[in-house]
Parts: structure tokens; sequence; C-alpha cells
């Protein structure tokens, strides 16, 4: 559901969807994730958007937060909000 309310915004969609995000990543940055978790959520937004599949499956997304979390690796339930607060975190960190 996060990551469905995620990709329902459209400033943040179309700024990945679009590439724009490309130039800005920041791969060296200590407290980011060298860029990984951008381009993960980059291509999970593809699938997404791309009109191909009627259901996209976030498997590799989720395999990219669990390297930097782990407590969402796994398949146990997780709240939402601290899905959304992770990844907010991390983006801002991978584009800093």
């Amino acid at each position: 559901s996060a990551l469905q309310c995620l990709s329902n915004t459209p400033g943040l969609t179309d700024y990945f969807l679009s590439g724009a995000y490309i130039p800005e990543i920041n791969r060296d940055n200590p407290l980011g994730m060298m860029g990984l978790l951008a381009d993960s959520y980059a291509n999970l937004l593809k699938e997404i958007w791309s009109g191909k599949y009627s259901i996209v499956s976030p498997s590799d997304f989720k395999g990219t937060i669990g390297k930097f979390r782990p407590q969402f690796s796994g398949y146990n339930q997780q709240d939402s909000q601290e899905l959304i607060g992770f990844l907010l975190d991390g983006l801002d960190e991978d584009l800093n």
C-alpha cells in the first residue's frame, strides 16, 4: 500500500520516470546506498507505469531494501509508515 501511494505522487514519479534523477545520484555519500535504492525505485516505477503488466511484484526492490535495512528482509509484515520513512530518507541520501 505504501508503494502504491508513493507511485501515485505525480512529481516524485515523473522525476524518476523521466530519468531526471540519474545525474543527481551521489554514489559516494556515506549516508546513502550508493544509488542502488534510487535505481531500484526507478526500475520499479518503470515496471508499474509501463502498461505491460497488470500485476507488478516489487521483489527486486524489496531485496534492495533488505540489503540496507534487514528489518525489511524476509516476509514478515512491516509498518507502511516505517517503509515510507526509510524510502524517502534513503532516496534523499542517494540523490544528495
